[in-house]
Parts: C-alpha cells; sequence; structure tokens
C-alpha cells in the first residue's frame, strides 16, 4: 500500500511538473519537424540535426559542456523538453550524467549511474518519467528523472526462449547498439558489433525496480552487418520506422522486422553523428505491415482474397471485411499472421462462399497485438444476377440490401412478422436498395413484394 502511494504522489507530482514545463518557450530549433528531423550525439558532446530523408547534418545545436569523453546515451524528453545523456561516459573515470537545456542553452549535471562499465545505449520513456540505459555487461538500468535517483534492473536479460541475451549477446561482442522507447512504452534494443546484429523489444509496462526481464527477438542476432560497421545509433520516426546510423557513418532506414527490409539512406555529410541517435517521436505502431499487393476476383460463384504483406512485426492476424455500399462494413473471417520475421513477404488468402448481387466491397484489417490497426485499399466484385429479387445479408442485423432487377421502379416492399401485422412498407428502385432494420425485434419476418402489375414475392428474413 505504501508503494502504491508513493506510485500516485510521484505521478501527480510528475504531471504538475510536466504542465509548468509545457508552458515554457520552446526552441523552434529542437523537435520542430519530429517526424522528418532526427539527433545524433558525437563522442565529444556535440548535438546535431540530422535530416531522415537524405541523412544531411544541420547545424550543431549545442556548445559542448565540461569535459566530454566518451559522450553516448542520447534521450530526449518531450515533456520537459531536455535532452539527457552522458557527456563523459561511466567507463571513464570521469563519469557525468547531465540534463542538456536547448531553450537556454544550459546543463544540469545529475546523479552517476551506478556502473562502471562503458554505456553506449540510453533513452528517455514515452511519458517523460525517467531514462534507461544498457552498459557493455547487458546490465539494464532506470534513472527517475523526478527523484534523480538510479536503479538497477537487472543483470540478465532473457529472450523469449529464456536465452540470457545480455551474457550471450550482449557481453559476447554486441555492446554497439542503442535503444529505444515507443509510444506505448515498449522498449526496443538494438545490439550489434562489427560482424553481427539483432533487434529485440521489452514489453510494456517497463520495470522500475529490480527484477526479471525478458525481451522479444524480432531480428536474430546472428544478421550480418552491412559492410562489416556495427550500428551505434537508433531512432523512431513518426510512422514508427527505425533509422539506424553505423560507425562508418551511413544512415538506414528498418521498414519491417526483417535484414531485408533494411535500406541504405546515405552518408552523414559531417563525421561522428552516428556514436548515437534520438528522436522527438514516440510512435503507437511500430514497424508496421507494408501490404505488397490485394486482389479480389470471383471464381465459381465465390469470391477469392488473396493478399501479400511484408515487413510483418507483433501483427496478429487480419481481419476480412465486406461491405455492399462501401460504408458499412462486416466482418466475415479473421486469418492468423503466420510470419516469419526471417521472410521478408508473406502471402494469405481467404473466400467469401456468399457474395451477394450487385457489387462486394472487400477490405482486409490488419491488427497487431497492441490493438493497432490498418486497412489494406479496398477492392470490390461485381455478381450478376438472373433473379428478379434478391435480398441479403440473411440473417440481418442492422441494413438489409434488396436487389430488384426490374426496371418500373415502382414495386412496394411490406415488412411483416409471423402473426401477420405490417411492420414497414418502403418503395423499391431498380437496383440496389438499403433497408435500415436494426428497430427490428430479433425474429422471423416475411419481406412481400408487390409489383405494379400485381405479381407479388415473399422472401423469409432472419433479424439478429
Amino acid at each position: 500500500m505504501i508503494f502504491t502511494l508513493l506510485r500516485k504522489q510521484f505521478a501527480v507530482a510528475f504531471l504538475s511538473i510536466s504542465i509548468l514545463t509545457l508552458t515554457s518557450p520552446v526552441n523552434a530549433q529542437v523537435c520542430s519537424s519530429p517526424g522528418t528531423t532526427i539527433y545524433g550525439l558525437n563522442s565529444s558532446g556535440v548535438i546535431y540535426p540530422i535530416t531522415l530523408s537524405n541523412a544531411n547534418v544541420g547545424s550543431k545545436i549545442n556548445t559542448a559542456t565540461g569535459s566530454p569523453n566518451q559522450a553516448n546515451g542520447l534521450g530526449y524528453n518531450n515533456m520537459n523538453g531536455l535532452f539527457y545523456y552522458f557527456n563523459a561516459n561511466p567507463g571513464t573515470s570521469s563519469q557525468q550524467f547531465v540534463s542538456y537545456d536547448p531553450v537556454h542553452n544550459t546543463y544540469k549535471t545529475l546523479a552517476s549511474c551506478p556502473t562502471t562499465n562503458t554505456v553506449h545505449t540510453g533513452c528517455v520513456s514515452f511519458d517523460g518519467s525517467g531514462y534507461y540505459c544498457i552498459d557493455v555487461t547487458g546490465t539494464l538500468y532506470y534513472y527517475s528523472i523526478l527523484l534523480n535517483i538510479w536503479t538497477k534492473i537487472t543483470t540478465t536479460i532473457k529472450n523469449q526462449s529464456g536465452t540470457n541475451i545480455s551474457s550471450t549477446v550482449i557481453a559476447a561482442g554486441q555492446t554497439s547498439g542503442d535503444i529505444a522507447i515507443d509510444g506505448l512504452g515498449n522498449l526496443w534494443i538494438i545490439t550489434s558489433g562489427s560482424s553481427n546484429w539483432g533487434l529485440f523489444e521489452i514489453a510494456a509496462p517497463l520495470p522500475i525496480l529490480a527484477g526479471s526481464v525478458t525481451a522479444k527477438q524480432i531480428i536474430a542476432p546472428t544478421t550480418a552487418t552491412p559492410n562489416g560497421q556495427a550500428f551505434e545509433g537508433i531512432a523512431f520516426n513518426s510512422l514508427g520506422q527505425l533509422y539506424l546510423s553505423t560507425a562508418d557513418d551511413y544512415l538506414y532506414e528498418l521498414k519491417g522486422g526483417t535484414a531485408a527490409s533494411l535500406t541504405t539512406i546515405a552518408k552523414f555529410n559531417t563525421s561522428g553523428v552516428g556514436n548515437d541517435l534520438t528522436s522527438c517521436s514516440y510512435p503507437i505502431s511500430v514497424l508496421p505491415v507494408s501490404w505488397v499487393s490485394f486482389s479480389a476476383s470471383l471464381n465459381n460463384k465465390l469470391v477469392s482474397l488473396e493478399w501479400t504483406i511484408a515487413q510483418s512485426v507483433n501483427s496478429k492476424g487480419f481481419y476480412i471485411q465486406r461491405s455492399f455500399d462501401n460504408k458499412t462494413w462486416q466482418t466475415l473471417g479473421f486469418v492468423e499472421d503466420t510470419t516469419n520475421n526471417d521472410v521478408y513477404e508473406s502471402a494469405y488468402s481467404f473466400s467469401d462462399p456468399n457474395p451477394a448481387p450487385g457489387n462486394n466491397y472487400y477490405r482486409i484489417e490488419q491488427v497487431d497485438y497492441n490493438n493497432s490497426n490498418n486497412f489494406s485499399e479496398t477492392k470490390f466484385v461485381s455478381v450478376s444476377s438472373s433473379e428478379k429479387l434478391a435480398i441479403w445479408p440473411n440473417p440481418a442485423k442492422d441494413i438489409i440490401y434488396v436487389q430488384d432487377n426490374e426496371t418500373d421502379g415502382n414495386s412496394k416492399m411490406q415488412v411483416y412478422d409471423l402473426m401477420g401485422k405490417m411492420i414497414a412498407v418502403n418503395t423499391l428502385h431498380a437496383g440496389t436498395n438499403s433497408i435500415n432494420v436494426s428497430n427490428l425485434a430479433t425474429g422471423t419476418y416475411i419481406v412481400h413484394i408487390l409489383r405494379a402489375d400485381g405479381e407479388t414475392e415473399n422472401q423469409k428474413i432472419i433479424k439478429h
């Protein structure tokens, strides 16, 4: 109970500080274009803006302070507008962990991290409450920004198979790399040496006290690095793609959770800025699915849907949706995402055995395990009918569609319950008519069609 009360007091205090901070002036140079700009830190403690589209490095933001020594671990706090990083690395004799205010060009020396090992990775949490870093032994640390206190979380980070990646991956040679946190609070880790690299994710909520930690492997740490150069920095853009910098001053874009989705942007025009990266973006959807293709075709009175995706990470699967008016959608089924992260593209299919006469619209909704989603484009298939009348869906919940293939446009549609009481009446027009039945009680009804020439037709429908 005491711990719970302290957490609540901490949250209230931090919120108050955050509100006060947001009223301060904002440096237009920092975070004015969070979707297109990230920031790099060289080993001398100088911060530079980097344009994502071409890796162009802008004018430096700060003038290095004190005695920088292997500066690293850069993170940006969206809540208070400060940068946090090691101006002098814990692996040196003069550790100095600082915050930097780009508005007033001022520094503050903060509490020292309880490690004497070199730190190459660091970032600020999405809510601005803390800072995380991992040293070269694979030990995870947390710094409370409000309390100015460090906590050693764990010396052992395991993957989903129970393997200790702190010792078998990070300390075993992939001591470079970086970390970043997304908008849902998940921690993403790039481990890297000169020959190989990997990608891992620690799911939210992230620990702030000592305890065990599991990191899901997204890309195997046996993946070859480009040109035999270690990755040294990572940062998100607003769409959830990861950008990685290498020791030889190149910027890469990772569009999905496979090595095949890594592409070269360009070489930095200023050397050393890829020593570490950070950004102002905390995206909700990370490495989103890319739609390679989607088709819908009519084959032997059923509609075949086929789609191919790339870059699948944390994808749960696909809801197949159909509409008769391209406005109101119903879910026909679900297909699980079985993508192997080592495969760049994966193909899926689904069949609709009961398309309705007229236009049938189809789309695919992809959903992640964190409930974020995105949609494919919409396709439609036209189904002809030789019958004078077709009604669908049946059973129905909200809307029924009536396809009248007569051309006089003077037919009447009457809806009766099973006791013979008329519930509704509508005029039918040639083509597809939509009728709202949401106000009808659950049960069985008779649809009675009366045409101008006296011809009648009856069909039974079920209302859910």
